[in-house]
């Protein structure tokens, strides 16, 4: 008996992808980041409650949600927008170029959010298929900057329990 194996999760070089940082507006304003190289990681986290009845196991469920954690911490190459062009501080804090975006949380209460989206296409086009990644409703907590290094790490939650992974075929992939 013979196996097909897939490829299911695969090591995401960052130079092969590049960012975009989106506002709730129709349509939304993008800023799109060029990666030279860096790295993104977001974790997706379930509070699973255990109950027991005389010292044994006996029920379980789940609990309180919890926001998906996301950072990047990246070198840029370059950025592109339409209109004017922000910079990403810019665009996560609302202000200067993107001073007018709006939140891609539709409830106007909360704090501003961005979405995040991740477009990885492997080079060559035929070693796999276009992945893009979505972390809906972004909001930072920490914005470190690196002078020296031209880096910028970024850290946040989203306000989603998980994040949206979809892969698209490449027409000459496999």
């Amino acid at each position: 008996m013979h196996r097909v194996w897939r490829n299911v999760y695969a090591q995401i070089d960052l130079k092969y992808a590049t960012i975009i940082i989106r506002d709730g507006d129709t349509p939304p304003n993008e800023l799109e980041v060029k990666i030279g190289e860096g790295n993104l990681s977001y974790t997706e986290a379930k509070n699973i409650e255990y109950t027991l009845d005389r010292g044994l196991l006996d029920e379980v469920r789940e609990g309180d949600q919890v926001p998906v954690d996301a950072s990047l911490d990246f070198v840029w190459e370059y950025l592109k927008g339409s209109g004017g062009i922000p910079s990403v501080e810019d665009a996560l804090k609302k202000r200067g170029e993107a001073a007018s975006w709006v939140s891609s949380d539709p409830d106007a209460c909360r704090p501003y959010a961005v979405d995040l989206e991740i477009q990885y296409s492997p080079q060559p086009a035929a070693c796999g298929d276009m992945e893009v990644i979505t972390l809906q409703d972004f909001r930072y907590e920490s914005l470190e900057h690196d002078l020296r290094g031209g880096a910028v790490a970024v850290a946040g939650k989203c306000n989603v329990t998980e994040a949206s992974v979809v892969r698209k075929t490449n027409s000459t992939g496999s």
